[in-house]
């Protein structure tokens, strides 16, 4: 586990596969989630999970017995975004995911085309601004 604390807002990463976590700069990813409006959220974790937990929260959460690439859970001062390690192949895919998560924790959501476009391009943003 690492914890980058600063201002008293954590960003945590934990891994329960054998995979990991691609190289990535934790302290970029922390300083681009402090600069968004997180609404009295204070610590993020951010989770590598395996086919089965990914399935197993998929289920009991949102109904869905299928695995999924991410998952994400505003529970007020702390947010979870659950990444499943078979959906990452290199660090863009797995910024990808994380920011995509990170949208949803925020409200953005993609039920149709143009709720769609408005996150793709949230979280375009976040990775252009990541590579800066």
């Amino acid at each position: 586990m690492q914890d980058l604390n600063i201002k008293n807002f954590r960003v945590n990463f934990y891994t329960t596969s054998k995979k990991g976590f691609p190289f990535f700069s934790k302290r970029k990813i922390k300083k681009i989630f402090e600069k968004e409006k997180l609404k009295g959220i204070e610590e993020i974790n951010v989770i590598i999970v395996g086919d089965q937990k990914i399935r197993k929260l998929n289920k009991k959460f949102l109904k869905r017995d299928r695995i999924t690439d991410v998952l994400s859970f505003n529970l007020g001062e702390v947010a979870e975004i659950y990444i499943c390690n078979r959906f990452i192949k290199e660090k863009e895919e797995f910024l990808k995911l994380l920011f995509h998560g990170f949208a949803h924790i925020l409200g953005f959501d993609h039920k149709n085309k143009k709720e769609r476009k408005i996150m793709e391009n949230y979280e375009n943003k976040l990775l252009e601004e990541y590579k800066k």
